[in-house]
């Protein structure tokens, strides 16, 4: 993996990211294998620079188009009419951690000038369906478990919470040291913030 890229990775990101990419093209909670490898694609298709979803990929590739390049455009009833048309939240909140986690992936790989990672084969085991039973809709869009801060918006369906975390501490910082202003990574811990902050804004995240 990566092995034209033309800055060398972090052993622990490449790690993450190799653990991320395995997940990500697998079969999810609610959405199989080839439908995940579809969301991916509409995606990637969005960041290439198609202006509208594709419409042989039906409201879930409409879902992931959008999340890919207009997330912060995305209201409530937006939500409501994808599920009016039969994507529901369970779905559609794997879809929006599919994008995240795949935005994480794609474009690191891009900044290490290495060339796209490639889908693998389908894998035709079944969606695992495990959902948490105390995940509930409130005023959220979707299913959350609790308060639900930025790790943990993806709860509801425990795998894809578990691998947002897994590749979100490599990619950034460890949970355990947000708060300490004197680490230093490859970067320091204010230059890693004042790029995270940047890419927020850039994002109008609302976190």
């Amino acid at each position: 993996m990566l092995v034209d890229a033309v800055l060398p990775p972090d052993p622990q990101r490449l790690a993450a990211l190799t653990r991320a990419w395995d997940q990500l093209t697998a079969p999810g909670v609610e959405l199989t294998a080839t439908e995940r490898h579809q969301v991916i694609k509409d995606a990637r298709a969005a960041w290439a620079g198609a202006s509208q979803p594709n419409p042989a990929s039906g409201v879930a590739g409409e879902a992931a188009h959008w999340v890919a390049i207009d997330a912060e455009g995305l209201r409530a009833e937006v939500v409501a009419d994808f599920e009016a048309r039969g994507l529901d939240r369970w779905r559609y909140l794997e879809i929006v951690g599919i994008v995240s986690r795949l935005a994480n992936v794609d474009f690191y790989v891009a900044g290490l000038g290495a060339t796209m990672l490639a889908l693998p084969a389908v894998d035709h085991t079944p969606p695992t369906g495990r959902r948490d039973p105390a995940a509930v809709i409130s005023n959220m869009w979707v299913p959350t478990v609790g308060r639900s801060f930025a790790p943990h918006v993806l709860d509801a369906l425990p795998a894809e919470g578990e691998a947002l975390r897994d590749i979100h501490e490599p990619m950034y910082v460890n949970f355990g040291s947000i708060g300490d202003g004197h680490l230093v990574d490859v970067l320091t811990k204010s230059q890693i913030e004042f790029l995270a902050s940047r890419s927020s804004y850039l994002n109008e995240c609302f976190y």
